[in-house]
């Protein structure tokens, strides 16, 4: 930041000479569900949490599949996210959703599988 001033720099005051920013912004980690009947609830995930498979089978999912089934009924559809594609994740729903689309059914690299890149919650 540049001040410009007719004095010198000791009559400028300090805090115009001198500006603090955070070296990293802070984020929050969201999951939630989108079909075409609506949108799910926002799950936070907890601060300085790692999102792998057990985690997301233990904190999230069930959250998920509560908030697609009021949606959609039994279809539940994911990413490709790593805990998404794990073989413990893909077993979890297997077991427990009926209708669940598997990892190798999924298309690859569709846009039309990413909504909320396009200002779902906007």
């Amino acid at each position: 930041m540049t001040v410009w001033s007719a004095g010198t720099k000791r009559d400028v005051s300090a805090s115009r000479l001198l500006v603090e920013r955070a070296k990293f912004a802070p984020h929050v980690m969201v999951f939630a569900g989108v079909c075409f009947k609506g949108k799910g609830c926002l799950h936070f995930v907890e601060d300085k949490s790692k999102v792998n498979a057990n985690y997301y089978m233990d904190m999230l999912l069930p959250k998920l599949l509560d908030n697609c089934h009021h949606l959609l009924g039994q279809q539940f559809q994911q990413d490709g996210a790593p805990a998404h594609a794990a073989k413990s994740t893909q077993q979890w729903l297997a077991a427990r959703c009926p209708d669940f689309i598997n990892k190798d059914a999924w298309p690859p690299n569709s846009p039309d599988l990413n909504p909320l890149d396009y200002h779902v919650w906007g």
